[in-house]
């Protein structure tokens, strides 16, 4: 039997960011993928702005930025009847050169489809001494060992060879329909169905220049009866994906009826060379459950949206660096069991509010107007497109510009954050306010030498500081503390001028960047407040 700490099951985007997260911890790590790692059909496009930090911390953010998406493609927003038909409104959003670095991170966020992300994210893993990826091995079953761990059943499916691996714990990245979650008996709950849908991942040189359509990140189709489908590029040149929506019946489709299917608001004129067809869900759903002993849910496994937002990966990811520090903390022993109960507490809500805001964004694709005329010719056919126009893109903004939803997650009530009694911020979806509040993302500011204040977190627990001066018995008895515990710990000061961004003079940041603690004077004992926060 083999031995290993962890044993990641999936190496898809999540489960490859759980292992690179882990690795750079230096933890020893085995990843199983039933596949050979190949993205036959790309479902993620889009890096959120918390996954580009992540991507700088881990070191990979310049080969992410390079990925060969091109710069100068704009990245609008269209709603129409069809390429060949009327466009109720289009909105102009910047290309990946155009756009600024916001000043609430160091980093953009950027187009990266995951036939390129993925081998980004496995040449960083590979990097990883501690790190092993097996590919064509698949996971049949997950017991819980009685003196603690799991023992899981594995095939490699070139071989038929079975073997067994004992792991301290295992994290099941292995999808929405997660063999692991259900040996588990975990139940999901939300909304099973929004509706079927069919997406197309195909490739079309002509397609923009054959359609007579300047370039668009994503066109959204919208009929008589409603919403039809979108359109949204790949590559930022031949590749595109194009999702049509069934209703509520399962789709049971020839690739020579997709094609129909496409060209109804494609058209007739351009060239579709199908690359693959994956039919699929739309559904909110979140498991009941994120741990079970020492096996955790992380990703799909543990949650699923509609992609109206681009969120599912970018939470998943989320996931993989909450847990990730905590694995590493018990593993090393400065880390309590509580930390782990942590991880429940802390993103179970989060998935819960991110496929919420996904679902929201979906129904903004649907018009309260009468849309019988929308194909009129007449001026109260051009009156009804350009009102419906307005309408959908009013209702679906939060999708293209969610700031809230990306930094401004907090974890409320987490048994490792210590609340100082301040009122929540209004969780806005697209507006995001920075605060050292317990259990939000620390801050951004540049400093001086030009690096970020983020990039001072990551490596174990950050006091910061905005008194270099000073000299308070109860500073020295925290470093001591953590020193005698094995907690790595250290003090940063930085400049009082960053007291808009850091409200209080001290800050105890985690190492996954958020805030653990906040205040003007440590407590007098700081024996509790480090046991509290490392899961004590």
């Amino acid at each position: 039997m083999q031995k290993t700490s962890v044993l990641v099951i999936g190496a898809g985007p999540v489960g490859l960011a759980m292992a690179l997260e882990l690795g750079l911890r230096g933890q020893e790590v085995i990843v199983l993928e039933a596949g050979d790692g190949a993205v036959d059909h790309p479902r993620a496009g889009g890096l959120s702005i918390r996954t580009m930090e992540f991507c700088r911390r881990w070191g990979i953010v310049d080969d992410v930025r390079n990925c060969g998406f091109p710069d100068n493609y704009p990245l609008d927003i269209v709603f129409s009847t069809g390429l060949e038909g009327y466009d109720l409104i289009r909105e102009h959003y910047p290309s990946l050169g155009e756009m600024p670095v916001p000043p609430e991170s160091p980093e953009r966020r950027q187009r990266c489809p995951q036939l390129w992300f993925d081998p980004i994210m496995a040449k960083a893993v590979a990097k990883q001494p501690s790190v092993e990826v097996r590919y064509h091995t698949r996971a049949d079953e997950v017991v819980e060992n009685s003196d603690g761990g799991a023992v899981v059943r594995c095939t490699d499916t070139q071989t038929g060879e079975e073997f067994l691996i004992h792991a301290r714990y295992v994290v099941a990245c292995d999808g929405a329909g997660s063999r692991v979650r259900s040996a588990l008996g975990v139940e999901m709950g939300g909304i099973p169905l929004l509706n079927y849908s069919v997406g197309v991942f195909f490739r079309s040189p002509n397609l923009l220049e054959a359609s007579k359509q300047d370039p668009a990140a994503r066109f959204i189709f919208i009929s008589p009866d409603g919403p039809v489908g979108n359109l949204t590029v790949v590559n930022g040149g031949d590749l595109w994906r194009y999702t049509y929506m069934v209703g509520d019946s399962r789709p049971d489709l020839k690739e020579d009826d997709v094609e129909a299917t496409m060209r109804e608001v494609l058209g007739d004129q351009i060239k579709i060379d199908i690359l693959s067809v994956a039919p699929w869900r739309r559904s909110q759903l979140v498991a009941n459950e994120f741990r079970k002993g020492s096996v955790f849910l992380v990703g799909d496994s543990a949650h699923t949206m509609s992609p109206t937002g681009g969120f599912g990966s970018n939470t998943g990811i989320g996931e993989a660096v909450d847990l990730g520090w905590k694995l590493d903390a018990v593993l090393r022993g400065w880390g309590g069991d509580k930390l782990l109960d942590s991880y429940e507490s802390e993103r179970r809500p989060i998935a819960v509010r991110n496929s919420s805001a996904a679902t929201r964004n979906f129904k903004g694709w649907f018009s309260d107007a009468d849309l019988t005329g929308l194909l009129d010719q007449d001026e109260a056919g051009a009156r009804l497109r350009s009102s419906v126009g307005e309408e959908l893109m009013a209702g679906t903004r939060a999708e293209w510009e969610s700031k809230g939803v990306i930094l401004g997650y907090r974890y409320e009530d987490s048994p490792i954050c210590i609340a100082d009694g301040s009122p929540k911020p209004a969780d806005d979806y697209r507006v995001y306010e920075p605060t050292n509040r317990a259990g939000h993302r620390a801050p951004h500011a540049w400093l001086e030498d030009g690096r970020s204040t983020l990039d001072l977190f990551g490596d174990g627990f950050v006091l910061v500081d905005l008194d270099a001066e000073a000299r308070d018995p109860q500073l020295q008895a925290l470093l001591d503390v953590a020193a005698s515990r094995g907690i790595p710990l250290r003090r940063e000061v930085l400049p009082a001028s960053l007291g808009s961004f850091y409200q209080t003079r001290l800050t105890l940041i985690r190492p996954d960047g958020h805030v653990a603690w906040r205040g003007d004077a440590l407590p007098a004992d700081p024996t509790n407040l480090l046991l509290s926060v490392t899961g004590h």
